[in-house]
């Protein structure tokens, strides 16, 4: 059952992070959070969760605490596009790049019309092709060739 005070928390919450009030968003979602424990919720629901690990690894700086909000809040609800797009959003700001993409596309498969979604994946951008395709991305070689054509494709535009 949906508390109202929780939920008008949250839906400001979701304003304000909207309108770019991310400490405001913060506060609010913990304040949702919170109501839910006071009314005797055994857990808060995801959603809440999730935003605020999101303005929390934002706002506070705490990455991998935020983390650890949205994954617990994708857990709970493993079908909600809008906790994969939060998680996959600080997965690539720690430098989880494979990752956060993995996230994204479980998200993106769940609704392909997400806007968020899509915005992270076209931030994220696409890998070139490894020079050596009959050799692995990681290998000495290829890494060497990638390093140099992209060097050579960054004169050429200058």
């Amino acid at each position: 059952m949906v508390n109202r005070s929780a939920e008008d928390a949250f839906t400001r919450g979701l304003d304000a992070l909207t309108h770019g009030r991310g400490r405001e968003a913060l506060a609010l979602f913990e304040a949702a959070i919170e109501i839910e424990k006071r009314c005797g919720a055994t857990r808060p629901q995801a959603r809440y969760l999730s935003f605020y690990g999101l303005c929390l690894a934002i706002e506070k700086k705490q990455l991998s605490e935020g983390i650890r909000f949205c994954q617990e809040a994708l857990n709970l609800e493993f079908f909600n596009p809008d906790l994969c797009c939060n998680l996959g959003r600080l997965l690539f700001r720690s430098g989880r790049r494979k990752e956060a993409f993995e996230v994204l596309l479980k998200g993106y498969s769940l609704q392909p019309s997400h806007q968020g979604i899509f915005e992270e994946l076209a931030r994220m951008g696409m890998r070139r092709r490894p020079v050596l395709g009959f050799l692995s991305r990681n290998n000495p070689i290829n890494v060497v060739l990638g390093k140099m054509t992209r060097a050579g494709a960054g004169d050429a535009a200058r």
